[in-house]
């Protein structure tokens, strides 16, 4: 059933005109954002605890209206994301503003042991992919592999089209660690850990569970890691924000060390736009996020031995995200 949903979702938003797409969507985000009470309130606990972190007392009304914008952003990137199944450079260039990412891309390639490319489910990360390997760039990505074989095909289909080629999540590591000694780009998303692991680091000033694997990587590889989100623009055009790169010292620092580097360039993007970064759920509840994560990556909840590893799919980012079809 869900195969046929996302081809139906596809078809849609290739008949459609962007605008029109973005137009239902809308509608579609108005519904849930009534009806997912769940969904709607993990939402705006998020958005209170991230403006509270920052000396920002948002009143009830503020918070309700900042999540409705992220659910109304959250649909217009299920748009995108079947809008965009096959572009070149020239349209890219009509709606991504790439700043100065390509010359820090090659800058950094020149020391030959690849980059970590470090994001968050924030305004358009799977366009941000895409749009780097539109400009030549070899573009690998960690991402969880669902169950269903057919869904599962195509997602990887979706990615490959767009010249990214995916690493299964679960059994990433011999080729993370190859694709960097290629001088190639590793994306990884830094803000939602799908192991069963209890490491946590302070993250807007609660602990959560972050990803220990990209840290790791940059300490056993020397690949830089460099914290890189691409943000949606009021006029629906797209523009990469690029933190300073993140350099592993495994003589001076520990996981821990990299780990909250990398939080802190997570919290600067995302406490800047946090009406884009879809997360539908209670980060900060470690037990309940660990069990949710797990689920999604292993088909089973933590602490029950996995059934196969997995890769992230747009539609798996959360419950709500696999009930809009994505």
């Amino acid at each position: 059933m869900k195969y046929y949903r996302l081809k139906a979702a596809e078809l849609l938003a290739r008949l459609l005109p962007r605008r029109m797409s973005y137009g239902l969507a809308r509608r579609v985000a108005d519904f849930y954002i009534v009806f997912d009470k769940r969904g709607r309130e993990c939402v705006i606990s998020n958005l209170k605890q991230i403006h509270a972190n920052s000396g920002v007392a948002l009143s009830p009304r503020a918070l309700r209206s900042l999540a409705r914008e992220n659910f109304l952003n959250f649909a217009k990137f299920l748009v995108d994301f079947f809008k965009f199944l096959r572009f070149d450079r020239r349209r890219m260039e009509r709606i991504v503003h790439y700043g100065n990412l390509p010359a820090v891309l090659d800058g950094l390639l020149q020391h030959g042991k690849g980059i970590i490319f470090v994001s968050a489910h924030l305004g358009n990360w799977e366009l941000g992919a895409a749009a780097l390997a539109a400009l030549g760039y070899k573009f690998n990505a960690v991402a969880l592999w669902v169950p269903d074989e057919k869904v599962n095909n195509l997602y990887q289909q979706y990615r490959m089209s767009r010249g990214i080629h995916p690493i299964p999540f679960g059994r990433a590591a011999r080729e993370c660690i190859a694709a960097l000694r290629r001088n190639e780009i590793l994306g990884v998303i830094g803000d939602r850990d799908f192991s069963p692991a209890n490491r946590t680091v302070e993250f807007f000033g609660r602990p959560a569970r972050l990803p220990e694997g990209p840290a790791k990587l940059a300490l056993a590889t020397g690949a830089p890691l460099l914290p890189t989100f691409m943000v949606r623009l009021p006029d629906d055009t797209f523009a990469y924000i690029v933190d300073e790169p993140i350099w592993a010292d495994k003589s001076r620092q520990s996981v821990d060390d990299i780990m909250r580097q990398v939080a802190v360039a997570l919290e600067r993007v995302i406490r800047q736009h946090s009406e884009q970064w879809f997360l539908f759920h209670d980060l900060w509840d470690i037990e309940s996020d660990r069990a949710l994560a797990t689920a999604m990556a292993f088909g089973t909840a933590a602490g029950v031995t996995p059934i196969r590893s997995g890769q992230e799919s747009p539609g798996n980012v959360s419950r709500r995200q696999d009930k809009t079809g994505a």
